[in-house]
C-alpha cells in the first residue's frame, strides 16, 4: 500500500530540471486541479518507458515521461507496455506542452482530451 498522497507523476531527464519546458506541463496540471509530482529519473532514457514507471509508482495510475532528447508520453498503467495515449516532443511549443499537461489532468479526472493543434 502506497502512502504518498494522490498525484499524476511526471518523471523527466535532469536535464529538464527548472525548465520553462517542466513548468508548461505542470501548468497544464495544475489548470485542471490536479496534484503532480514531477520527479527527476535518469535511469531510461525512452520517454515511455519513463510514463509507464510515472503511471506505475502514482496512486493515480497516470503517469507522463520526458526524456533527454525532449520526447514526451502520456501513460496509464492499463494501456499495454508499448503504447502511449499521447505522445509528444518539446518541439511543439509552449501552448502544446501545456495542452498535453492538461490532457494528463482531463484523463484522471475522466474527461475529453483537449485537441492539440
Amino acid at each position: 500500500m502506497s502512502l504518498s498522497s494522490p498525484a499524476v507523476h511526471l518523471f523527466h531527464h535532469s536535464r529538464w530540471q527548472d525548465t520553462h519546458v517542466l513548468d508548461e506541463l505542470c501548468w497544464g496540471l495544475e489548470e485542471q486541479g490536479v496534484p503532480y509530482r514531477a520527479i527527476c529519473c535518469d535511469d531510461h532514457d525512452c520517454a515511455l518507458a519513463l510514463g509507464q514507471l510515472a503511471a506505475k509508482s502514482s496512486t493515480l495510475r497516470v503517469g507522463l515521461g520526458l526524456n533527454n532528447a525532449g520526447d514526451i508520453a502520456l501513460t496509464h498503467v492499463q494501456l499495454p507496455e508499448d503504447r502511449a495515449l499521447i505522445r509528444g516532443h518539446i518541439r511543439a511549443g509552449a501552448a502544446r506542452l501545456r495542452v498535453l499537461g492538461a490532457n494528463a489532468g482531463q484523463l484522471v479526472k475522466v474527461l475529453p482530451f483537449s485537441e492539440i493543434t
